[in-house]
């Protein structure tokens, strides 16, 4: 009788523990949630302000945008609660991938060293030694380094940035990206206009900037909207009128040189007017007629030959330096552990001073399954 009251005590006990447990992790998380709820209020209420603002310096604050204010708060939320799921998934996936990549690289050494493949079997070594010291060995020297460092990026790279680009991709900010570039646009143009004219030129260097970007965005506008399939025959006519709407927004910044207090309210009826309607869907109406009567579209083919030989030239830049930085270091006789960062860091700064910071940080928006 006894054994069955210490029993029923203990058990009560431990009911007891689990409801106070549970309770304080609920106190926790709507104390999250709270604070969480105050962070966006107060950050969409400081970006709806600007935006008034903008409207109200360029003229264009009669002019409905309802939809547009729909998107700064979708966005915002969006961004205010991503890290809490998709940091949690990334440190997860990067520690299974880490023991996947591990037993794939053993396979791999053991592979290559039947096939008597000597370089791939000397970076599968390093790679396994920079994981485990005890499990390959160190030496690398001149073209191994570089197979190395590919090897390496892209093996740890991709997938972190398959979690952080896909986990957008599905969110608002991906599918309102044209909407976001247009307002942001919108801002330092009205920037550029509420300033004497003499101390426009750095407003309209970054305005002419944000204008490229937006034409990025437009163009790809079905895309990030996910509305219309690859092959679908609607995909055709939205690019062509994506092109129009661009030629028609590149016609009007020509004027900034010439009239500019002219040129920028009418860029800002234009960019309010395509946010507006892109966060509405309307990718084949992006502007009205009025604005696309005397345009000529932007030829999509040009500008993606360009672009790509932008992309041919960083990335060639990008190995040039490496194989030059590999055989310079080691003919300097820098340390092997400290080879793969240089040779890393000598990469990126050839291909930031050839293509921009901007152009490179764009190149994963150009990777395959975008």
């Amino acid at each position: 009788m006894t054994h069955r009251y210490r029993r029923g005590n203990t058990l009560s006990l431990v009911q007891t523990t689990t409801v106070q447990i549970g309770a304080r992790i609920s106190r926790v998380r709507s104390g999250l949630l709270a604070w969480r709820r105050r962070v966006n209020q107060r950050a969409i209420g400081g970006r709806l302000r600007k935006f008034a603002t903008s409207l109200l310096i360029l003229q264009v604050e009669g002019r409905a945008v309802t939809q547009t204010r729909r998107v700064l708060r979708e966005t915002r939320t969006s961004l205010e609660t991503l890290p809490y799921g998709s940091i949690a998934a990334a440190y997860f996936a990067a520690w299974i991938g880490l023991r996947v990549i591990k037993l794939l690289a053993i396979i791999l050494c053991e592979l290559t060293t039947v096939v008597r493949a000597d370089t791939a079997t000397r970076a599968a070594r390093y790679f396994l030694w920079s994981l485990r010291p005890e499990m390959g060995e160190h030496p690398i020297h001149g073209w191994d380094a570089l197979i190395f460092i590919v090897t390496y990026s892209t093996v740890l790279l991709v997938p972190m940035w398959w979690l952080a680009t896909f986990r957008w991709a599905r969110g608002a900010v991906y599918r309102h990206r044209a909407t976001l570039r247009a307002v942001d646009a919108l801002h330092l143009c009205a920037e550029a206009y509420r300033q004497p004219p003499g101390r426009r030129a750095d407003h309209l260097h970054d305005f002419d900037s944000a204008l490229r970007r937006v034409e990025y965005a437009i163009l790809h506008a079905h895309r990030y909207l996910g509305t219309i399939p690859r092959r679908s025959p609607r995909s055709a006519a939205a690019r062509a009128h994506a092109a129009l709407v661009v030629g028609a927004l590149r016609a009007e910044s020509l004027k900034i040189d010439a009239e500019p207090d002219t040129a920028l309210p009418r860029l800002g009826v234009m960019l309010a007017m395509i946010g507006e309607r892109c966060a509405a869907g309307r990718i084949g109406a992006m502007l009205p007629e009025e604005f696309l009567v005397e345009a000529t579209p932007i030829s999509r083919t040009r500008t993606a030959i360009r672009e790509s030989v932008h992309v041919a030239a960083i990335i060639t830049a990008a190995m040039t330096a490496a194989v030059g930085a590999a055989s310079t270091l080691r003919t300097l006789g820098v340390s092997d552990d400290l080879r793969p960062w240089l040779i890393t860091g000598c990469s990126v700064l050839a291909a930031i001073s050839v293509g921009g910071w901007n152009r490179v940080g764009r190149l994963l928006e150009l990777l395959p399954g975008r």
